[in-house]
């Protein structure tokens, strides 16, 4: 792979000639969500007491083809943790090789890809940018380093036009949601990271345009990003024993966790939203009033969806085997142009051959 500025500037000019997203003939825009791959080449771990099995590899890609191939997307994204950034003898040799499986997926079929980062994705300083270049090469690969300076890598948004091409009728988000909380020697301060102020002003700044280019109303739009916000904590509730008629899971302490109000799907592990308190970024949503859905990973083996203030707040399964649970799948996400914000979404699991 080529290296250096030029190659890094032609590449995200290459993104700007790409052909725009648009609504099918129907009116249906399909997308396939996947999260958390934590991939890990074999052939990377030279530790014969701690070997990578192959046969994760192999079911891992089962998972990423199998939902290819059932729900045939218009756009497949990838809502970060794609690689396992903490394995020890990870280079950026295997990076680029890692990433390149994953996208040959997508090549093979013609499926049109995106991705958002996760807190496992640059752990051991894997630079986001150089990761993000990678994805570039993909000649239908949606995204980009920035859409301005602001923190983090790859926040941007991608409209979809109309079925005849007239207008946008449809807008996508796409937030580096960051790693951890750390100080200024990048030491781990606290726990996970959060979408920040200066992301959150862009946000803001991009949807009041979209806004006054829809005739002064907010253009719906659904949102990815890897680390959920802190406003799926609003749902928990604890008790004693199981409740009946809710899912949710009983810790090691005897304690039985569960969301009231879920609308659908399984809570299997306590969610894990950024450290701290930020509720800023899902506050800018309510207030700007474009988001009908915000999409997340991060948590492995939960699936639920939960409705706030009008925002669905959507969890959905890992897709790879090199990571903690028993569950692996996909999600469907269909968006309708003649009703925009009617969102069709199903978890899917994928279960092994």
């Amino acid at each position: 792979m080529a290296s250096g500025f030029p190659y890094l500037l032609n590449l995200a000019q290459k993104q700007t000639r790409k052909p725009p997203l648009r609504f099918r003939e129907d009116g249906t825009f399909h997308i396939l969500q996947l999260s958390d791959v934590h991939l890990v080449d074999p052939e990377m771990d030279d530790d014969p007491d701690r070997s990578v099995p192959l046969t994760d590899e192999l079911r891992t890609f089962e998972v990423l083809e199998k939902s290819a191939d059932l729900l045939q997307p218009d756009l497949a994204v990838l809502t970060g943790d794609v690689v396992n950034g903490y394995w020890e003898e990870m280079t950026y040799g295997y990076l680029y090789k890692i990433i390149r499986k994953i996208v040959g997926v997508f090549e093979k079929r013609g499926i049109p890809m995106a991705v958002t980062f996760g807190n496992h994705d640059s752990e051991l300083n894997f630079h986001r940018e150089i990761q993000m270049a990678m994805y570039l090469e993909y000649d239908k690969f949606y995204g980009t380093f920035n859409a301005e300076e602001m923190y983090g890598c790859g926040t941007c948004n991608l409209p979809i036009l109309s079925r005849d091409g007239s207008r946008k009728a449809f807008n996508l988000w796409l937030f580096d949601s960051g790693d951890y909380v750390r100080d200024e020697n990048a030491k781990i301060l606290e726990g996970y990271d959060y979408v920040h102020p200066d992301q959150i002003a862009w946000y803001e700044k991009t949807a009041a345009a979209l806004k006054a280019e829809n005739g002064g109303v907010p253009l719906p739009a659904v949102l990815f990003q890897h680390i959920p916000v802190r406003q799926e904590y609003d749902f928990l509730r604890t008790a004693d024993a199981p409740v009946p008629g809710t899912n949710g899971f009983t810790d090691d302490h005897g304690v039985y966790h569960y969301l009231e109000g879920a609308l659908s799907g399984r809570l299997r592990e306590m969610p894990c939203p950024p450290a701290g308190d930020h509720r800023e970024q899902f506050d800018s949503w309510v207030r700007t009033g474009d988001i009908v859905a915000a999409f997340f990973g991060h948590d492995h083996v939960n699936d639920f969806i939960v409705k706030k203030d009008g925002v669905l707040l959507v969890q959905t399964l890992c897709a790879g085997q090199f990571t903690y649970g028993k569950e692996r799948g996909c999600r469907s996400i269909i968006l309708h142009e003649d009703d925009p914000r009617s969102i069709e979404t199903r978890s899917i699991e994928i279960l092994p051959d």
